[in-house]
């Protein structure tokens, strides 16, 4: 009888033909093999589906499943999560691949030390141009510092670049809104880690797609106001697990949420404003942003004198 695989490698497919086979090819080629591949596909427009097939023909370790209605990424994730088997999952976007080593350096890694959740590097590629980005942990034992990383983005949230207990991602809460999503799933997996690790090594290649980042105003549009509905969920959940006082998490937190208002003034096509700025008011917006606006008024007037 076969047992269970210790790798649940999961890959939400939607409108990636260009990119998939290489993907898939990526994963089936590591050099550690107890694994599975679960192929969810959100109702592709392209090809997708018949590519996913075509892989699931050759290769008992993938397993395909389709959306019967478009769900997004997050819930095209918790699809993939419930139909898999790992002890440990680790998320792959169609549009990316790894390195062939990913797998065996990951679980080698978190069996050896006793990890819940293990972080690497990442290579970034944009039209050809290569460069490594290295996390920077503050701590790994202090789940308050890597959260704090997480939210100042020294350490990238993506789920992509992590292998994390398959146990932590289902007690985790997965948000119905898609962006920012990630930063919800991970401070819930931090959160509820005993054990975080790290690799300082690049085996994930993060591959810039210029359809995923569409310039559409209205995706632009969904995006901040996604975003808004998600650093609700967070801040809600850091204060139920750290009381209603979140000093400890500052000046991290003010800023990122700050960031998020101050694009929210810069797009007046936005609605529900005053919705808005009920989100965290310790971080002080309207202080902050009124002393900018001071601040480069001075610099108008001296360079005009």
């Amino acid at each position: 009888m076969k047992t269970n695989p210790k790798v649940s490698v999961i890959v939400p497919v939607y409108n990636s033909e260009k990119q998939l086979v290489k993907c898939i090819e990526s994963i089936l080629a590591q050099t550690f093999t107890d694994f599975e591949c679960i192929l969810v596909d959100d109702c592709s427009p392209d090809k997708c589906p018949e590519i996913c097939n075509e892989f699931a023909l050759k290769d008992n370790r993938v397993k395909v499943i389709q959306n019967e209605n478009n769900a997004g990424i997050a819930f095209t994730r918790k699809i993939g999560l419930d139909a898999s088997a790992g002890d440990y999952v680790l998320y792959v976007d169609s549009d990316d691949y790894i390195e062939k080593n990913m797998l065996e350096k990951m679980y080698e890694t978190a069996i050896a030390e006793g990890l819940d959740f293990l972080a690497c590097d990442y290579f970034y590629e944009k039209e050809g141009n290569v460069k490594i980005f290295y996390n920077k942990f503050s701590s790994f034992s202090e789940k308050v510092s890597v959260i704090k990383d997480i939210i100042a983005i020294r350490i990238i949230a993506g789920l992509w670049n992590k292998l994390v207990k398959r146990d932590l991602y289902l007690k985790a809460v997965y948000p119905k809104y898609n962006f920012s999503e990630d930063y919800v799933i991970n401070i819930q997996n931090i959160y509820n880690s005993n054990k975080i690790g790290f690799i300082a090594i690049p085996l994930y290649h993060y591959v810039y797609n210029e359809n995923s980042l569409s310039a559409n105003k209205d995706i632009q549009l969904r995006r901040l106001t996604e975003e808004n509905q998600n650093w609700r969920i967070i801040i809600a959940f850091l204060r139920e697990k750290y009381g209603k006082n979140l000093e400890m998490f500052e000046p991290e937190l003010s800023r990122r949420i700050n960031g998020i208002k101050n694009k929210y003034m810069k797009n007046k096509k936005l609605k529900f404003r005053r919705e808005l700025f009920k989100l965290y008011p310790e971080s002080r917006f309207w202080r902050n942003y009124f002393l900018v606006l001071i601040k480069k008024m001075i610099k108008f007037v001296l360079k005009i004198k």
